[in-house]
Protein backbone atom coordinates (compact mmCIF):
# COMPACT_ATOMS: atom_id res chain seq x y z
CA UNK A 1 0.00 0.00 0.00
CA UNK A 2 1.58 3.69 -1.24
CA UNK A 3 1.61 6.10 1.49
CA UNK A 4 -0.92 7.69 -0.02
CA UNK A 5 -3.44 5.12 -0.04
CA UNK A 6 -2.80 4.70 3.67
CA UNK A 7 -3.55 8.34 4.56
CA UNK A 8 -6.73 7.92 2.28
CA UNK A 9 -7.50 4.62 4.45
CA UNK A 10 -6.58 6.43 7.48
CA UNK A 11 -9.50 9.05 6.54
CA UNK A 12 -11.80 6.26 5.61
CA UNK A 13 -11.05 4.34 8.99
CA UNK A 14 -11.40 8.06 11.42
CA UNK A 15 -15.06 8.14 9.44
CA UNK A 16 -15.84 4.52 10.50
CA UNK A 17 -15.05 5.08 14.21
CA UNK A 18 -16.64 8.66 14.35
CA UNK A 19 -20.04 7.00 12.88
CA UNK A 20 -19.13 4.02 15.22
CA UNK A 21 -18.48 6.01 18.18
CA UNK A 22 -21.71 8.46 17.48
CA UNK A 23 -23.94 5.22 17.37
CA UNK A 24 -22.75 4.24 20.81
CA UNK A 25 -23.27 7.60 22.43
CA UNK A 26 -27.07 7.71 20.81
CA UNK A 27 -27.78 3.45 21.76
CA UNK A 28 -25.87 3.44 25.26
CA UNK A 29 -24.66 6.68 25.94
CA UNK A 30 -21.36 6.02 25.75
CA UNK A 31 -19.56 9.82 26.46
CA UNK A 32 -22.65 10.66 28.50
CA UNK A 33 -21.72 9.01 32.05
CA UNK A 34 -20.00 10.47 35.13
CA UNK A 35 -17.18 7.25 35.04
CA UNK A 36 -15.89 5.12 33.50
CA UNK A 37 -13.50 2.22 34.51
CA UNK A 38 -11.19 -0.79 32.82
CA UNK A 39 -10.28 -3.86 34.22
CA UNK A 40 -7.63 -5.50 31.35
CA UNK A 41 -7.20 -8.82 33.30
CA UNK A 42 -10.94 -8.80 33.02
CA UNK A 43 -10.78 -7.69 29.59
CA UNK A 44 -13.43 -5.22 30.05
CA UNK A 45 -14.17 -1.21 30.32
CA UNK A 46 -17.72 -0.03 31.88
CA UNK A 47 -19.68 2.82 32.67
CA UNK A 48 -21.10 4.63 35.30
CA UNK A 49 -23.46 7.11 37.04
CA UNK A 50 -23.30 7.83 40.25
CA UNK A 51 -21.30 4.68 40.86
CA UNK A 52 -23.78 2.28 39.85
CA UNK A 53 -22.78 0.58 36.88
CA UNK A 54 -25.13 0.74 33.19
CA UNK A 55 -22.97 -0.08 30.15
CA UNK A 56 -19.91 -2.83 29.57
CA UNK A 57 -17.87 -4.20 26.70
CA UNK A 58 -15.04 -6.26 25.93
CA UNK A 59 -11.86 -4.80 25.16
CA UNK A 60 -8.95 -4.91 22.64
CA UNK A 61 -5.93 -2.42 23.48
CA UNK A 62 -4.53 -0.96 20.81
CA UNK A 63 -1.78 0.95 22.35
CA UNK A 64 -0.56 4.08 24.06
CA UNK A 65 0.78 7.63 23.89
CA UNK A 66 3.13 9.16 26.25
CA UNK A 67 3.39 12.79 26.51
CA UNK A 68 6.61 12.62 27.60
CA UNK A 69 8.88 10.70 25.33
CA UNK A 70 6.54 11.83 22.73
CA UNK A 71 5.73 8.28 21.52
CA UNK A 72 3.04 6.01 20.31
CA UNK A 73 3.54 2.68 21.77
CA UNK A 74 1.84 -0.73 20.13
CA UNK A 75 0.02 -2.84 22.70
CA UNK A 76 2.08 -6.15 21.35
CA UNK A 77 4.93 -4.43 22.12
CA UNK A 78 4.46 -2.89 25.81
CA UNK A 79 5.95 -5.20 28.66
CA UNK A 80 3.58 -4.05 30.51
CA UNK A 81 0.35 -5.97 28.76
CA UNK A 82 2.23 -9.15 28.92
CA UNK A 83 0.25 -10.47 31.65
CA UNK A 84 -3.25 -9.45 30.20
CA UNK A 85 -5.05 -10.30 26.98
CA UNK A 86 -4.76 -7.44 24.73
CA UNK A 87 -7.12 -9.05 21.92
CA UNK A 88 -6.54 -9.42 18.48
CA UNK A 89 -4.66 -6.62 17.55
CA UNK A 90 -1.99 -8.71 16.03
CA UNK A 91 -4.11 -8.77 13.28
CA UNK A 92 -3.16 -5.15 12.74
CA UNK A 93 0.59 -5.64 12.90
CA UNK A 94 -0.47 -8.71 10.76
CA UNK A 95 -2.44 -6.38 8.24
CA UNK A 96 0.85 -3.81 8.08
CA UNK A 97 3.52 -6.25 7.43
CA UNK A 98 1.29 -7.56 4.42
CA UNK A 99 0.64 -4.25 3.05
CA UNK A 100 4.44 -2.59 4.06
CA UNK A 101 3.19 0.38 6.39
CA UNK A 102 5.72 1.24 8.65
CA UNK A 103 3.64 2.64 11.50
CA UNK A 104 1.50 -0.30 11.50
CA UNK A 105 4.97 -2.63 11.87
CA UNK A 106 6.96 -0.55 14.27
CA UNK A 107 6.99 -1.34 17.89
CA UNK A 108 7.29 2.78 18.89
CA UNK A 109 7.89 5.36 17.27
CA UNK A 110 7.41 9.81 17.47
CA UNK A 111 3.74 9.96 18.01
CA UNK A 112 0.95 12.86 19.02
CA UNK A 113 -2.25 12.26 20.83
CA UNK A 114 -3.94 12.69 16.63
CA UNK A 115 -1.69 9.48 15.63
CA UNK A 116 -3.46 7.45 18.71
CA UNK A 117 -6.25 8.35 17.16
CA UNK A 118 -5.20 7.86 13.41
CA UNK A 119 -3.98 3.85 14.87
CA UNK A 120 -6.77 3.60 16.56
CA UNK A 121 -9.09 4.54 13.93
CA UNK A 122 -7.43 2.04 11.88
CA UNK A 123 -7.34 -0.99 14.38
CA UNK A 124 -11.25 0.07 14.72
CA UNK A 125 -11.83 -0.16 10.91
CA UNK A 126 -9.50 -4.16 10.12
CA UNK A 127 -10.77 -5.17 13.35
CA UNK A 128 -14.43 -4.27 12.39
CA UNK A 129 -14.68 -2.94 16.30
CA UNK A 130 -17.82 -1.59 17.73
CA UNK A 131 -15.96 1.80 18.87
CA UNK A 132 -13.26 3.15 20.64
CA UNK A 133 -12.40 5.04 24.24
CA UNK A 134 -9.59 7.07 25.34
CA UNK A 135 -7.99 6.82 28.96
CA UNK A 136 -5.99 10.27 29.81
CA UNK A 137 -3.04 10.10 32.24
CA UNK A 138 -0.70 12.45 33.46
CA UNK A 139 1.72 11.04 30.76
CA UNK A 140 -0.45 10.49 27.40
CA UNK A 141 -3.25 7.84 27.00
CA UNK A 142 -4.52 4.57 26.46
CA UNK A 143 -6.50 3.81 23.26
CA UNK A 144 -8.92 0.94 23.74
CA UNK A 145 -11.35 -0.54 21.23
CA UNK A 146 -14.49 -2.18 22.65
CA UNK A 147 -17.16 -4.66 21.66
CA UNK A 148 -19.82 -6.61 22.70
CA UNK A 149 -21.63 -3.25 23.96
CA UNK A 150 -24.22 -4.13 26.57
CA UNK A 151 -26.26 -2.67 29.75
CA UNK A 152 -25.62 -4.46 33.04
CA UNK A 153 -28.13 -6.70 34.14
CA UNK A 154 -29.24 -5.28 37.89
CA UNK A 155 -27.68 -8.77 39.10
CA UNK A 156 -24.72 -8.13 38.33
CA UNK A 157 -23.96 -4.89 38.84
CA UNK A 158 -22.19 -6.24 42.27
CA UNK A 159 -19.70 -7.27 40.39
CA UNK A 160 -17.79 -4.15 39.22
CA UNK A 161 -15.76 -2.17 41.56
CA UNK A 162 -16.40 1.43 42.71
CA UNK A 163 -15.16 3.57 40.04
CA UNK A 164 -11.86 5.85 40.18
CA UNK A 165 -11.71 7.96 36.50
CA UNK A 166 -14.20 10.87 36.08
CA UNK A 167 -15.28 10.83 32.60
CA UNK A 168 -14.91 14.28 32.17
CA UNK A 169 -10.96 14.13 32.52
CA UNK A 170 -11.22 13.84 28.76
CA UNK A 171 -11.28 10.33 28.44
CA UNK A 172 -15.16 10.08 26.86
CA UNK A 173 -15.06 8.77 22.54
CA UNK A 174 -15.96 12.36 21.67
CA UNK A 175 -12.17 13.83 21.82
CA UNK A 176 -11.92 11.42 19.23
CA UNK A 177 -10.32 14.28 16.51
CA UNK A 178 -13.19 15.56 13.79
Amino acid sequence: MEYTEFESFIDQATKYLKSTNEKNKRLFGIGDYASYEYDLFRNEIWWSDRNEPKVRAKVTIVGSISTKSGTWLWSWANPHFKDVEIGPIHAVRDFGEKEGITKLIEQRWSAEEIDGWEMTSVSARLLEAQGAYRSPSASGGLFLLYDGLEFIPDEEKQDYRPLKRPAEQGADSSSHPQ
